[in-house]
């Protein structure tokens, strides 16, 4: 297999961007960690895919449209081109259907386009290397589940008066998935690494104060990383974390009998919530969980694989079949990469809940041997993919952030797991055909 990589930074300075992920916030002028882009494009047996990893929110629509354009030219098809965004809301916007959680920075989508395409012209000017990834897995304590059922009645800007609910918060006894995967790509000629790619399962939502611009904590790996192997790229795959956000414990709790007697009020009126955190909790939390992963990379690798073949496969599928309303003109969309027998990524343009995980594990088996890792957060993602029981027992990932995604209906339990798993297999059967 050959390789080659490339990253820049597209961090806009010296002006107010309008940031991603909450709503009414202010622009912000504040840099505390860079933005940026990293790309890896492998090549074997005569196919080849690029891995373009963005500090973004989401790619959208409008980007990728641009990225896909420029790259066009260069004779790249899209489902050679897989875009991914960390998911981090310390961003600048860069979809209009999402304009209620920050309005498009359009001079920045502009620029990211162009430094995209620049970072893929050097690529190709470059001589690609003979690679081998090196494999390694470990477990990470850095997420929770954040669907928690409250039976008690609560009154909320966002779902009105209701006699129970499923409050976006902390619930410990819920799913998560804290394996993380480091997957190291050196040259055979010379064991230097020339990137990394991993994956983890966490919403990048915990940066303070909330008005900076920050990559949030796939920067803090990034940065680690690159002081333990030297500046390459570092691609992140962010996994089905739909449902999943990092368990940060305050230093302090709130303390005084008037602090108590205002938490107690906000729980009874609107039920739990996320405890309130202090730039010192984030860093400890993300500086630990960096630790972790370099304690992960520098662990012996699980397997070393060289793989003599490459394929991509895609498939499309209308929301309509299992979301009636209103909704934006974008489709989910699946993308697959197979490296020979032994690693496969699946790629979903939502916000899969971590149940999705499962659900597609147990319809759509897996070879013995072969790594599987899912993503989501590909290209112009459309908002949630909620598992049919979250359906039925609704919460924000359901109802909730519709609006702020341009979405307006329900979405229909019963057809949306044999739609989802039948693009999976129409993506699968793509790449068998092209191989």
């Amino acid at each position: 297999m050959l390789a080659r990589s490339a990253f820049c930074d597209v961090t806009p300075r010296g002006r107010p961007v309008n940031l991603a992920g909450y709503a009414s916030r202010p622009a912000a002028t504040v840099v505390l960690d860079p933005i940026e882009v990293s790309a890896v494009l492998l090549e074997a047996g005569g196919r080849r895919c690029l891995i373009v990893s963005f500090d973004l929110m989401i790619v959208g629509a409008e980007l990728q449209a641009a990225i896909n354009g420029r790259l066009a030219q260069r004779g790249f098809r899209p489902d050679e081109i897989f875009l991914l965004a960390s998911h981090t809301h310390f961003a600048p916007a860069t979809d209009r259907a999402c304009a209620p959680l920050g309005e498009p920075d359009e001079p920045f989508v502009r620029d990211v386009a162009a430094a995209t395409d620049e970072l893929v012209h050097r690529m190709l000017q470059a001589e690609p290397c003979e690679i081998e990834l090196e494999i390694r897995r470990g477990r990470l304590k850095h997420a929770v589940h954040r669907r928690r059922f409250w039976p008690l009645p609560t009154l909320s800007r966002t779902y009105g008066f209701r006699l129970s609910c499923m409050a976006l918060a902390p619930d410990p006894g819920g799913t998560t998935d804290e394996t993380a995967t480091v997957i190291l790509l050196r040259r055979t000629d010379s064991a230097e690494p020339v990137g990394a790619i991993w994956h983890y399962a966490c919403h990048a939502t915990a940066v303070t104060p909330y008005d900076v611009i920050s990559a949030d904590f796939p920067g803090t790996v990034r940065r680690a990383l690159r002081q333990r192997f030297g500046d390459m790229p570092v691609i992140f795959l962010q996994g089905f974390c739909g449902d999943i956000n990092p368990d940060i414990v305050p230093s302090e709790a709130p303390h005084g009998l008037l602090a108590l007697l205002r938490g107690l009020k906000r729980m009874l009126i609107a039920g739990p919530s996320f405890p309130a955190i202090t730039h010192e909790d984030w860093t400890r939390w993300s500086d630990g969980l960096a630790e972790g992963v370099l304690r992960i990379a520098a662990q012996p690798a699980e397997n070393s694989i060289r793989p003599a073949t490459l394929a991509t496969g895609a498939a499309k599928l209308p929301l309509d079949i299992f979301f009636k309303g209103s909704k934006p003109d974008k489709p989910l969309v699946v993308q697959i990469l197979a490296l020979g027998d032994d690693l496969e990524l699946v790629a979903l343009s939502a916000e899969a809940t971590f149940g999705w995980q499962a659900i597609l594990d147990r319809q759509i088996p897996r070879h013995d041997r072969k790594l599987r890792l899912y993503a989501g957060y590909l290209g112009a993602l459309y908002g949630y993919l909620p598992t049919p029981q979250q359906i039925r027992e609704g919460g924000y990932e359901v109802e909730g952030f519709q609006q702020l995604f341009g979405l307006s209906g329900h979405f229909d339990a019963e057809k949306i797991t044999p739609a989802v798993v039948d693009c999976v297999k129409r993506a699968i059967d793509d790449l068998k055909s092209a191989t």
